[in-house]
């Protein structure tokens, strides 16, 4: 390093010259590199704190939409939206029997019978249901169905068997249309229900 210093010190001026213009420029230009690079990586940090914040904006905008909700405990507490209510097993399918009942006497059909059936478990959710036999004509059957598969807390109807009972008198029916038929309905219990069967 001291021999090139001292050969550049007894080179011509002109040399001399010409080697400070290069150093100069060479110093210049890694200067300009430095502060591109570092302002590329500036500008690249503020376009994604504005997408992040953009972004924030349309989520506080999508909560503020949202319908409320009750909490947690009041739906369990209460029975909410989801579940049918009651804290033992035969007081939800109690419940059950009564949503049914309603339904058909709304709609014209009548409730044979009804009975409990065995808890199920849905996706880790447990279930309550009840086997209704029905008599009715064909609208009655489609009011009592379309009445509990959209009513709150909703339902499951996760069987259904129905059959005419109009006697057929060369090939054609006695009277109007009449149904018969077996439904099975079930509805999500609370999960803090006690749903020991008695024995």
């Amino acid at each position: 390093m001291s021999e090139l210093l001292i050969t550049l010190m007894n080179a011509p001026r002109a040399v001399q010259r010409s080697t400070a213009i290069g150093m100069l420029v060479f110093i210049v230009a890694l200067i300009t590199i430095a502060t591109t690079l570092l302002a590329s990586a500036l500008f690249d940090r503020i376009s994604r704190i504005e997408e992040m914040r953009t972004e924030l904006f349309r989520l506080d905008q999508i909560i503020a939409r949202r319908p409320p909700q009750l909490p947690v405990e009041k739906q369990q507490k209460e029975g909410g939206l989801l579940f049918i209510e009651g804290d033992s097993l035969p007081v939800i399918q109690a419940r059950l029997q009564e949503r049914v009942n309603a339904a058909a006497s709304a709609s014209g059909a009548l409730v044979v019978s009804i009975s409990g059936m065995q808890q199920v478990q849905i996706i880790g959710a447990a279930y309550v249901g009840v086997r209704a036999d029905l008599e009715g004509s064909l609208g009655a059957f489609h009011d009592v169905i379309r009445q509990l598969e959209t009513s709150e807390p909703p339902l499951i109807i996760r069987k259904a068997s129905i059959r005419s009972t109009n006697a057929i008198s060369q090939g054609k029916l006695s009277g109007p249309l009449q149904l018969a038929g077996q439904i099975v309905i079930y509805g999500a219990a609370n999960p803090v229900a006690d749903l020991k069967e008695n024995r």
